[in-house]
């Protein structure tokens, strides 16, 4: 079992303790001490039940569970509502725990309603997707998707614990899987090259249980670092936000299509969109941008988006939280395990960008 520590330095808080290790689940009373709490509460998704079934065996005591619809949808302030209200009829009170078991879209609503409910209680995140282990559970951004925008309403709120068993993995769709890798990918683009290098070896199925609970660990361990010394955002954590100014927006339009991007893939084509604008504004070279392009291929994510507009990429783009004064605002790579934030890029080479990855065929 491998421990880490998350405490970010500017709040007098106590400390996130993330474990790792195949069968973690089933060493949950040992890991963490549910006993000093009034009641536990779980928030699952439909689509982890044997999951959950595992879960509840190894709790010491009775827990209500509140089920949310499989998916990301309704990831708005209905589905709040609803933990809100079930909470309320369980009974919680201020020392009640809240264990997330799911996805990253189950962390960001249960992290939310346990932070605010009460004005706010303890939550434990147990991710079940890659992408949720090696992202979502880990930094505390908890909140839900408001007038058509991706997470325009939430807040910093850290769980006191995190539990990542890479054997949740073992019934995760490939497509699902290969979409962690999203991720897993940035943290190397932006803060460590040999990373890089390690988690694009090969294809992602084809990696061993151990060689992926060791790039589990390492991508988790990159994004402790980061959010430990910038936890709300104000400096360096907005590398992390690499492919998410163009990707939120393409994800967003895609759910209202009948064919949805999952978070990872349209990260993807929102890293390849900015790794031409870092190399049109002169920050990596023609030969770094194709090595994006060919790692993030190589993995199976995609890397176009055929059949979107442009323009409305852009207005999707205008609502995005990292602007500012108006001004589209960007996270770019600076080479390969380096990156710099807060690029104001003229709309013009925005918009040469995005034509490049919507056009039918490049």
């Amino acid at each position: 079992m491998h421990t880490l520590s998350v405490k970010p330095d500017i709040k007098p808080q106590k400390a996130t303790t993330i474990h790792v290790g195949s069968g973690a689940i089933e060493q949950i009373s040992s890991l963490f001490d549910s006993s000093r709490y009034s009641s536990l509460f779980i928030v699952a998704d439909k689509n982890v039940q044997v999951h959950l079934k595992k879960l509840l065996k190894a709790l010491p005591k009775e827990v209500v569970a509140v089920v949310l619809p499989i998916g990301a949808q309704p990831k708005d302030l209905k589905g709040i509502q609803k933990i809100w209200t079930a909470m309320h009829k369980a009974g919680c009170d201020r020392q009640s725990l809240v264990i997330n078991l799911g996805g990253g879209s189950i962390g960001d609503r249960g992290g939310f309603a346990a932070s605010t409910y009460m004005r706010g209680v303890d939550f434990l995140n147990i991710p079940t997707t890659l992408l949720s282990q090696v992202d979502a559970s880990v930094g505390g951004k908890t909140g839900f998707d408001f007038d058509g925008i991706k997470n325009l309403i939430g807040a910093f709120s850290q769980p006191m614990g995190v539990l990542v068993d890479p054997q949740l993995l073992d019934t995760l769709p490939s497509r699902e899987f290969i979409s962690g890798f999203g991720e897993i990918i940035k943290h190397g683009l932006i803060w460590d090259k040999d990373h890089f290098k390690k988690a694009t070896a090969k294809a992602p199925q084809k990696f061993s249980q151990a060689e992926l609970t060791d790039i589990i660990i390492q991508s988790i361990m990159i994004k402790a670092e980061i959010v430990q010394g910038d936890e709300t955002e104000t400096g360096m954590r907005k590398l992390l936000n690499y492919g998410h100014t163009i990707g939120h927006a393409i994800e967003s339009l895609s759910l209202e299509t009948k064919s949805p991007l999952l978070h990872g893939e349209a990260i993807s084509i929102g890293m390849a969109a900015e790794a031409i604008i870092a190399n049109k504004q002169g920050l990596i070279s023609a030969v770094e941008k194709r090595k994006i392009e060919k790692a993030l291929v190589r993995a199976g994510l995609p890397t176009t988006a055929p059949g979107f507009k442009v323009s409305d990429i852009l207005k999707k783009m205008q609502s995005d939280k990292k602007n500012s004064h108006g001004e589209l605002n960007f996270s770019l790579p600076d080479g390969i395990g380096r990156a710099v934030y807060d690029q104001k890029v003229p709309k013009a080479v925005v918009s040469e960008a995005l034509k490049a990855v919507t056009k039918k065929s490049r």
